[in-house]
C-alpha cells in the first residue's frame, strides 16, 4: 500500500546512506502496513516525475516522497509533484509546519511540505530529515491511512462507521 521515493543526489550517487527511507520503512511496518516499492532518484525533474508515474497502479496507495522540500536551488520535489496534483491537500503542509514549529521553532515555515492526489494515490512530499519523516508519518499520514485508502477507493466517509 505504501511506496517510498527518496530524492537525494548524495544517496543516489552512493555518497551517503539512506537513513530517512529506512526509518520510514520501519515506522510503516510497525504500524502494520507494507512498503511495496522504494526507489532512489537524484534532484532531477524528469527522474522524479518518472518515479512518481511508475508508482501509479490500479490499487490505491500512499506515496511518500522524501527530500526536496526546502528553498535551495536543488530542492525541486515539491515543484515536480505539485504540477501532477489533481487535488491539492493544503491542510497537510499547514499541519506539518504547525507540528514542526513545536519541535524546531519558527524555521519550520521554510519547509514546503505538501500533499495531494495523483490518480489513485495520495502523494506526500516531506523533508529529508529523519525527525521530519517520523513526524509526517506518525502524526499525519498513518493515523489516517485506512481512511485515505477508503476514500481513494471511492467510499464516502459518510458511509464509515
Amino acid at each position: 500500500m505504501f511506496k517510498i521515493i527518496v530524492v537525494s543526489d548524495r544517496i543516489y550517487d552512493g555518497r551517503a546512506k539512506d537513513v530517512s527511507g529506512v526509518l520510514a520503512e520501519e515506522i510503516i511496518a510497525k504500524a502494520g502496513y507494507s512498503v511495496s516499492k522504494k526507489v532512489f532518484v537524484p534532484n532531477d525533474y524528469v527522474m522524479i516525475m518518472r518515479a512518481i508515474m511508475e508508482c501509479v497502479e490500479e490499487e490505491p496507495s500512499i506515496v511518500i516522497v522524501i527530500g526536496g522540500t526546502g528553498i535551495g536551488p536543488r530542492d525541486i520535489s515539491v515543484d515536480v509533484v505539485g504540477r501532477l496534483f489533481e487535488k491539492e491537500l493544503p491542510g497537510f503542509g499547514e499541519l506539518f509546519r504547525e507540528f514542526s514549529t513545536r519541535l524546531i521553532g519558527v524555521s519550520s515555515w521554510l519547509s514546503r511540505a505538501t500533499a495531494g492526489i495523483i490518480r489513485n494515490m495520495l502523494v506526500a512530499v516531506v523533508p529529508g530529515k529523519p525527525n521530519a519523516v517520523e513526524l509526517a508519518l506518525k502524526e499525519l499520514i498513518l493515523p489516517e491511512a485506512d481512511h485515505i485508502i477508503s476514500m481513494l477507493k471511492g467510499l464516502s466517509h459518510w458511509d464509515e462507521k
